[in-house]
């Protein structure tokens, strides 16, 4: 029995613990959204919109809507299956005319480490919209990985809105 319980010890010291994964897995797309002021066509404002809806558009017809309280700057994700995702925008949940946004990207595999294992980075090619709400937009940085901290497009949204 002693034997037993010292094999077991042995066993159970020896068998390797996995490391956690620390990194953020996922990729996301940094979005801000400022206003152009009344006076002036080319001088912005960072302005908090009231209750932004971002609703992913799939392939496969399924809605997916996220509504955004009092904030400027939004996380959006890419689909790791297509080179085309689509997103609409409105700047208030009250609001029934939406914008289309169309980003077109290739896809990168990337190793992220042994605990973390693989995800997709990508790189923005460009983004196509319509013009209800959005007056224009502006690529930041085309590299969109697991760095938190990157803002990747600007939204120029028209003031009265």
């Amino acid at each position: 029995l002693l034997l037993l319980l010292i094999a077991l010890a042995t066993w159970a010291s020896c068998t390797q613990q996995r490391q956690p994964c620390l990194t953020p897995k996922i990729a996301s797309l940094i979005a801000e959204t400022v206003h152009y002021t009344s006076d002036s066509s080319t001088a912005s404002v960072d302005t908090a919109l009231p209750h932004a809806v971002f609703v992913a558009m799939p392939a496969d017809g399924s809605l997916k809507g996220t509504i955004f309280p009092q904030q400027s700057v939004f996380t959006l994700s890419l689909s790791p299956d297509s080179s085309i995702c689509q997103w609409s925008f409105t700047t208030d949940s009250f609001r029934h005319d939406f914008d289309t946004l169309t980003f077109f990207y290739r896809r990168n595999l990337q190793f992220l480490s042994n605990a973390c294992g693989y995800t997709y980075f990508y790189t923005l090619d460009s983004v196509h919209t319509s013009h209800q709400i959005i007056d224009s937009l502006q690529i930041l940085n085309n590299s969109v990985t697991n760095n938190v901290n990157t803002k990747h497009i600007k939204l120029f949204v028209h003031p009265d809105f």
